[in-house]
């Protein structure tokens, strides 16, 4: 499938989806949104590929929403209104529904709408420069596509109040203290990093990272019995699988597993 505002590579079990407006500073418009939708789609049902890489094109991961794109908002009936949004939540609810790892490889500016999509991947790492901030509030509204929720689990209530209620933008040192992003390291260091994390969870149980993510994410403000409910249906998944019989194999035998996610 070719798409006109992203980029699918592959390396090996890695595939790398590249946010491709570079002009824009990679500004986020309705037909990105479509096409992270159907990337994430097409690459979920993909099983050549077990982790995934997302980046940005040129200097910037993204600067956020293109504004001008919807700049006609303000006049839509309210039902055309909801409907709209939640086509764009979905669009990033795809990033959810994947069962594969998603590392962000973040450079230059990751605002608005895009940090909203980076929050959306498993692992965050950053170069250093880069920028991160939420400003919705300048324009007298809130982030509305799932950021609320998931930067008050990523950094804590207080910060994400903070950072929501002002619009400032911090730098990456800042993210990193914050726990914002989990790496930072040197720009001419960011892909060769997120792509040594994605091989080697490509290598490892796929079935079983999958399931791991799913749980993380579903259970996180469950009661602890539905929670737990949750591993167990989980792990009874993971010790009837191919992968935990290689993985005791090849504890005993000494040598690394080598998983097909089965």
């Amino acid at each position: 499938m070719a798409f006109e505002t992203i980029k699918l590579e592959r390396e090996e079990m890695v595939s790398v989806v590249t946010l491709n407006r570079p002009d824009s500073l990679n500004s986020i418009n309705m037909t990105m949104f479509q096409e992270i939708e159907q990337v994430f789609t097409q690459l979920r049902n993909d099983p050549e590929t077990r982790a995934i890489v997302l980046t940005g094109e040129g200097r910037a991961f993204s600067s956020g929403l293109d504004v001008m794109s919807f700049q006609n908002l303000i006049n839509q009936p309210a039902m055309a209104f909801r409907n709209m949004l939640e086509s764009l939540q979905n669009a990033y609810r795809s990033l959810d529904n994947i069962e594969k790892p998603i590392i962000a490889a973040i450079k230059g500016p990751c605002i608005g709408g895009a940090l909203e999509l980076a929050l959306y991947c498993d692992v965050r790492i950053a170069a250093e420069g880069s920028r991160f901030g939420m400003l919705e509030i300048r324009y007298a509204i809130i982030p509305d596509l799932g950021g609320c929720k998931k930067l008050a689990r990523q950094v804590g209530v207080g910060h994400a109040k903070e950072l929501i209620m002002t619009g400032d933008i911090i730098d990456a040192e800042r993210a990193k203290e914050i726990g914002l992003i989990e790496h930072l390291v040197p720009e001419s260091e960011l892909m060769e990093k997120a792509m040594e994390l994605a091989h080697k969870l490509a290598r490892g149980p796929i079935l079983t990272i999958g399931l791991a993510k799913k749980v993380i994410n579903r259970s996180w403000d469950l009661d602890t019995e539905s929670a737990l409910l949750m591993d167990t249906l989980a792990q009874h998944i993971c010790v009837k699988s191919k992968d935990f019989q290689e993985a005791v194999l090849a504890f005993l035998e000494k040598r690394p597993g080598n998983y097909s996610g089965d």
